[in-house]
């Protein structure tokens, strides 16, 4: 990683908007139980603590995400600390000064990976965070849990029925951070290829979580196209979800379509810098 590049992720990474994005986070897929615990013991003079009232954490996980909002809301916190990156650098003549310390072709590799590490990081941790704290709070995901005190969980009617037992659940864990850091560095780069389009901080933040949410709209109206609806690729705890993979596949796939547009259009925006 070259120094230059160390220094814009570094400056992504320990910025006011990645602390926004991750206190936010963090909050949307925490604030249920919190609040769930403060209510039943003030109205019960109880004295629960989060332990207490653990589940399956897989399942606490799963229902952090459905409660909250939080995946309508996730593309909004990918784009806060580094979507405007290239919108910054050229508005204010900047980009000139780099161009004439290094190639097209470097800047354009290293903003696009500034902008996938620092928006992979925004949803990455909340849910890195949040998840530990149910992990610790709840029971592992085991079939001799499950038997035991008659648990269900949010996969249960899925592709991942059988997976979500393996570890005591922390292979599915894991496979859903992987999931939301492509999930956060996907909208990032989305950000990034609005603003190479139009130039505008502001809509560079903005317009990613517009096509995100009409998307969702226009998919959940069609029914049948629902699968494809990124709103499903963050928690794909559906029925309709075809194979374990098919996630991570779909992710691959927008993460890599939207990094090509960005490097086409970008040197196009740059022909005559």
């Amino acid at each position: 990683m070259s120094r230059s590049l160390c220094k814009r992720v570094k400056l992504s990474i320990f910025s006011p908007a990645m602390a926004v994005s991750v206190c936010v986070g963090m909050w949307f897929l925490m604030w249920s139980r919190v609040a769930n615990l403060i209510s039943y013991n003030a109205s019960y003079d109880a004295a629960l603590t989060f332990r207490d009232i653990g589940s399956i954490f897989l399942d606490d996980i799963a229902v952090s995400h459905s409660l909250s909002g939080y995946d309508l809301f996730a593309p909004i916190l990918a784009v806060l600390p580094a979507a405007a990156l290239f919108c910054e650098d050229y508005n204010s003549g900047y980009i000139r000064s780099i161009l004439n310390r290094v190639e097209k072709r470097r800047y354009i590799r290293e903003t696009l990976l500034c902008s996938s590490i620092a928006g992979g990081l925004a949803v990455f941790l909340p849910c890195f965070l949040s998840g530990l704290f149910y992990l610790i709070n709840g029971k592992p995901d085991t079939l001799e849990n499950v038997n035991r005190w008659g648990y269900s969980t949010s996969f249960d009617e899925t592709v991942y029925a059988q997976m979500q037992y393996i570890w005591g659940g922390l292979l599915l864990a894991l496979m859903l951070l992987l999931l939301a850091f492509l999930f956060g560095a996907i909208w990032s780069n989305a950000g990034l290829l609005v603003s190479v389009l139009f130039p505008n901080k502001y809509l560079a933040l903005a317009a990613p979580f517009a096509l995100y949410f009409s998307i969702h709209l226009i998919f959940y109206r069609l029914g049948f196209l629902l699968v494809l609806s990124p709103v499903n690729m963050l928690m794909p705890n559906a029925a309709f979800i075809p194979f374990i993979l098919y996630p991570l596949l779909y992710e691959a796939l927008l993460f890599t379509l939207v990094c090509v547009l960005f490097s086409v259009l970008i040197r196009r925006r740059l022909w005559d810098v």
